[in-house]
C-alpha cells in the first residue's frame, strides 16, 4: 500500500504551486480529485488544443481524477461541500477572499468537516497589506530579495530559469504544511488552515545569510557573495570546446587535490583569494581549462574526489546515467494515446537493504486524467445517478 493511500485531496488549485504540490501527493498514493473549470481559460502558451491536455497539464496531473465543477452555481459549491465531507485536504490557490466568495472556504468546510486540512496558496499571504495584490514567481522573489542577487556584479538582475516562489516557497512549503497538519490532527482530531504565502517561502531560502544580515553584518552584494564569484574555488569555467564544467572546491582538501591533478602548485595560496589576487587566481584557471574540452575533463578528474561536474543542458541532463539511474525520467502512459516521456518522482523511500520499500508508490507513475473524465465516477460516489448527471451536464455545472 503506498505511503498516502487512504488520503483524498481536493484540489482547486490553478497554475504551478498548487498542482505541483498534489502531484507530489498522487505520486505517493493520495487520491487527489482535481476541480476544473468546465470550460477553462487558458493559462499558458503550451496548453496544446485541447484544455487540459498541453505537456505541463499531463506531467502535473499525472495520477489524478479530473471532475469539472462550475462552482459559481449553488448546484456546483453544493457537489463541492459534499465532497469535502469526506476529503482530508482541500488546496486552493485563489487570491485572498475568492473561496470565501464562493462558499468552499476553510470556515464554511470545516463546518462539515472539522477534520479537513485546507491549504491556502496565495502570492504575499492572507493577511498583510499587499494580500489583494497580483503577483508572479518574478514578484515573490523580487520581494525576497533574491532577484537582486542574482547575475554578476556589474550587470543587471538575472531572472532565474525556475519558478523559486512558485515550487520552494509555495508547492514544498505547502506538502510540509499539509503532512504536518495531518500528523498533528492524529491527535487533536482536528484540521487546519494553511497559509503559505510563496513570498515568505521564497524570503525563507536566505537563511544563513538572512540571519548574519539580521545580527548586523554587512549585506550580500550581487555577484560578490561567496557562492556567486568571491572565490577562484567556486564557480564556472569555460572549456575548449565553448562548454563549461563546475568547480565547487569550497574545502581546503578538495582545492589541494584539484592543484595537485592540475600540477599547479603555484595556485594553493588562492582558494579563497579576492580582489586582484583573486582575479589573478581565476584567470589562471581560466587558461587551464580552456586547454581542453567539457568531457575531457570530466574524465580527467574522474576518480580524484574533486568536486568538478559538467554544466549540462536539460536534453543532456535528461539523458545521463544518473537521473536515468535515479529514475527522474520515467515513461508514463499519455491521456492522448502512446506514452509520456516526464521527470520522475525526487523523494525515494527505501527498505533495510536498500531497495524500493514496498509502499513508496507504483513504479510508474499514473496518467493524467482528461478534462472531466472521472466526472461519472465521482458524482455516483456521493450519490448521483445517471439522470441526476445529466442534469449537471445540461445545466452547465459539469462538463
Amino acid at each position: 500500500m503506498a505511503m498516502l493511500a487512504g488520503i483524498r485531496v481536493l484540489d482547486l488549485s490553478l497554475q504551478l504551486p498548487g498542482p505541483f504540490c498534489t502531484m507530489m501527493m498522487a505520486d505517493h498514493g493520495a487520491d487527489v480529485i482535481k476541480v476544473d473549470e468546465p470550460e477553462p481559460r487558458v493559462r499558458n502558451p503550451f496548453a496544446g488544443e485541447e484544455p487540459g491536455m498541453g505537456p505541463a497539464d499531463r506531467y502535473l496531473n499525472r495520477g489524478k481524477r479530473s471532475l469539472t465543477l462550475n462552482l459559481k452555481t449553488e448546484q456546483g459549491r453544493e457537489i463541492f461541500r459534499t465532497l469535502a465531507a469526506g476529503a482530508d485536504v482541500v488546496v486552493e490557490g485563489f487570491r485572498p477572499g475568492v473561496v470565501r466568495r464562493l462558499g468552499v472556504d476553510y470556515a464554511s468546510l470545516s463546518g462539515v468537516n472539522p477534520r479537513l486540512v485546507y491549504c491556502s496558496i496565495s502570492g504575499y499571504g492572507q493577511t498583510g497589506p499587499m494580500r489583494d495584490v497580483a503577483g508572479h514567481d518574478i514578484n515573490y522573489i523580487s520581494w525576497a530579495g533574491i532577484l537582486g542577487m542574482c547575475g554578476g556584479r556589474d550587470g543587471e538582475p538575472a531572472v532565474p530559469p525556475v519558478q523559486i516562489g512558485d515550487l520552494f516557497g509555495g508547492a514544498m512549503m505547502a506538502l510540509s504544511g499539509i503532512l504536518m497538519a495531518l500528523w498533528s490532527r492524529q491527535s487533536t482530531g482536528r484540521g487546519r488552515w494553511i497559509d503559505v504565502s510563496m513570498t515568505d517561502g521564497a524570503s525563507a531560502i536566505w537563511s544563513l545569510h538572512a540571519a548574519a544580515c539580521l545580527a548586523g553584518m554587512p549585506p550580500p552584494e550581487r555577484g560578490n557573495m561567496m557562492l556567486t564569484g568571491m572565490f577562484p574555488c567556486y564557480g564556472t569555467y569555460r572549456c575548449a570546446d565553448g562548454k563549461h564544467v563546475s568547480l565547487g572546491a569550497l574545502e581546503s582538501w578538495f582545492w589541494e587535490r584539484l592543484v595537485d591533478a592540475l600540477g599547479r602548485e603555484d595556485l594553493r595560496e588562492g582558494q579563497y583569494a579576492v580582489g586582484e589576487a583573486g582575479a589573478r587566481v581565476r584567470k589562471e584557471l581560466e587558461g587551464v581549462f580552456a586547454s581542453r574540452t567539457r568531457d575531457d575533463w570530466v574524465r580527467f578528474f574522474e576518480g580524484k574526489d574533486v568536486c568538478i561536474s559538467p554544466v549540462l543542458d536539460l536534453p543532456e541532463s535528461f539523458s545521463s546515467p544518473l537521473l536515468r539511474a535515479r529514475e527522474m525520467v520515467v515513461e508514463v502512459d499519455s491521456p492522448l494515446g502512446g506514452s509520456d516521456l516526464q521527470p520522475g518522482r525526487p523523494l525515494k523511500f527505501l527498505d533495510p537493504e536498500g531497495r524500493k520499500a514496498p509502499d513508496a508508490g507504483p513504479a510508474v507513475p499514473r496518467r493524467a486524467p482528461r478534462l472531466g473524465e472521472q466526472n461519472e465516477e465521482i458524482l455516483a460516489g456521493i450519490g448521483y445517478d445517471a439522470e441526476g448527471i445529466a442534469r449537471l451536464r445540461e445545466s452547465g455545472v459539469i462538463r
